[in-house]
């Protein structure tokens, strides 16, 4: 009986590999699809112009891409070992001690934080059929909403970032894992 749900599973869940030629997940099938994070922007304090034009980028990506997408949102505890490293290196370069339960109080909070704090990011799949359809997909990806590649200068009118092979790994991960914890 756990053999044939198993066997179930393995048939819901598509294995997938990532093809590091065409930067995507190559599915048993044939079929491709690749991740790119939605870039965050507040929209309280941004300029309405600025707001207008992503509302328009994606009011445009909409009525003119024709593959299939996914928006998927994921929460992440959030890492403050790097500020935690430089507290804790804070407190033992300390010689006032006076400094130092505010200092023990700062480390507190960012465990608190660390514990009890959790970030929350966007991405947006992108599935394809064949080789020729993500050289088009991408095109129109990039000519309307806006790439950021890892390592470039960025203009700020990106709604779109690359990711990773290991960032995209591990959220990939994450789906069929729900409970895991990466980051």
């Amino acid at each position: 009986m756990k053999k044939d749900r198993i066997k179930d599973l393995r048939e819901d869940i598509p294995s997938a590999k990532y093809n590091k030629k065409l930067r995507c997940f190559q599915y048993a099938d044939g079929s491709y699809t690749d991740i790119y994070r939605i870039v965050s922007k507040d929209m309280v304090n941004g300029g309405s112009d600025e707001i207008e034009i992503d509302c328009f980028k994606w009011a445009l990506f909409y009525k003119t891409y024709g593959n299939d997408v996914e928006l998927v949102a994921m929460r992440f505890p959030c890492d403050l070992s790097k500020q935690k490293k430089y507290w804790r290196q804070l407190l033992e370069k300390n010689e006032n001690p006076s400094f130092d339960p505010m200092i023990q109080r700062k480390l507190a909070e960012l465990e608190y934080r660390e514990r009890n704090t959790l970030k929350k990011e966007f991405f947006i799949l992108f599935f394809w059929e064949t080789e020729a359809d993500i050289k088009d997909g991408r095109l129109g990806i990039e000519k309307t909403m806006g790439v950021r590649h890892a390592g470039e200068a960025a203009d700020g009118m990106e709604l779109l970032e690359e990711i990773p092979e290991k960032k995209k790994r591990q959220i990939f991960f994450k789906f069929a894992n729900k409970n895991s914890s990466i980051f």
